[in-house]
This record gives C-alpha cells, sequence and structure tokens, in this order.
C-alpha cells in the first residue's frame, strides 16, 4: 500500500491595512481570510502590515523570527490596475513625495540594488489565467511601501534560505469602486480575489512539493 506523506510547510501570507483614503485594504482581508486555514498541506499564517514607512518592516521582521515560513508571500493593493500583476522586480530604493514631505534614500547602503521573486510565477500566471482571473507579470511594484516590503521579504529568504518568496498586486474590489464613486477605475470581485491568492497559495505549495 502507497503511503502518503503530508506536507509540513508553513506559508506566510502578508497583507496590509488602511492605505490612503481607502479603510478597506482587501490585501489585509485576505490576510486575515486565509489565516490558520491548511491549503495543500500547507499552514497558512497571516499578517495584516500597517502603512508606515520601517514600522511594517519591523513587523513583518518579528513575525518571520517567531514562525520561519517555508514560504513568503505578500498582497498590496494596486489601484488602477485590474488584473492579479505578479511582482517580478524588488529595487533597492525608497522613493517618496507628498505636500510637504520627500524622501529618495537607497533602503540598504550595501544592499543589492534589487532582488528577483522567487514565487513560481509562469506557474501562478498560468493557472489564474485557466481559471479565467486576469493575470500579468510587472516589473515595477513603485518606490513606496510596498516595494519596501517586497525588497525586505526577499532580502530576509536570500539570508535564511527560503526558497519561494515574492509580492503580488491586487485590485480594488467592486464594493470599493461602488463606495468611493470612482467608476471609471478597474476593480474586481472580492471572490475573484480570494479565489486568485488561494490559487497562489496552492502553485506555491505545489513548487515547493
Amino acid at each position: 500500500m502507497l503511503l502518503i506523506k503530508s506536507v509540513n510547510m508553513g506559508i506566510l501570507l502578508v497583507g496590509f491595512g488602511k492605505y490612503l483614503s481607502y479603510d478597506y485594504n482587501p490585501s489585509g482581508e485576505m490576510a486575515k481570510k486565509f489565516d490558520k486555514k491548511t491549503i495543500s498541506g500547507a499552514k497558512v499564517s497571516g499578517l495584516v502590515l500597517t502603512v508606515e514607512h520601517r514600522e511594517a518592516l519591523k513587523e513583518l521582521n518579528e513575525r518571520i523570527r517567531e514562525e520561519k515560513p517555508d514560504a513568503i508571500m505578500a498582497l498590496g493593493l494596486a489601484p488602477g490596475r485590474g488584473y492579479i500583476a505578479l511582482e517580478r522586480v524588488a529595487q533597492n530604493r525608497y522613493f517618496y513625495i507628498d505636500t510637504d514631505v520627500e524622501a529618495d534614500e537607497p533602503l540598504y547602503k550595501d544592499g543589492k540594488p534589487v532582488y528577483y521573486s522567487t514565487l513560481p510565477l509562469q506557474r501562478i500566471r498560468e493557472k489564474l489565467r485557466s481559471n479565467g482571473i486576469p493575470s500579468e507579470y510587472s516589473f515595477f511594484a513603485d518606490t513606496y511601501l510596498c516595494n519596501e516590503v517586497f525588497y525586505e521579504i526577499m532580502d530576509i529568504a536570500e539570508k535564511r534560505r527560503i526558497k519561494s518568496a515574492g509580492f503580488i498586486h491586487v485590485p480594488l474590489t467592486h464594493v470599493q469602486i461602488i463606495k468611493t464613486k470612482r467608476f471609471n477605475s478597474p476593480s474586481m470581485d472580492e471572490s475573484t480575489i480570494e479565489k486568485a491568492v488561494r490559487i497562489a497559495i496552492e502553485e506555491t505549495c505545489e513548487a515547493l512539493k
């Protein structure tokens, strides 16, 4: 008789809390929704980060030290995109400009210029598309907090030898569009976003087996 061993893996799913005028952030909601669920033999742990420069990195590092995950997948909100954006490149740069504040600096003076995602992006993209979910690669995660967290995750993954890590952007939800009355903005149904995240987790687990 063939015995199939269950895979004992841990995946840290990271999202964000309130962002600018968006009180509701689907990336953080996905992290909460999948928290403590078991998918493809892996236990998912959800983490919702504070949208604040450097503070988010402290929260992230603390959780990674505690849990020692086998994979890290971060989600961010991308207003203006109507598809699941699979980020490929994290850059060692922080640039932010507001009314009276401007920052333009490297994240780490001696850090690598860029890191590349180690999530199974091709597998994820193909599976999403075959399930009718628009998905495409992205080579630019902006230069604000999403990129900062993305770079930090990849730096930690390299140092801790975590085989699979990366960042995915999700669109605004239909409900957000209705509430803000930004009807010309791209959006996606929240149930579709949830399905997309599940697929991304499944494909990541399968690639690690």
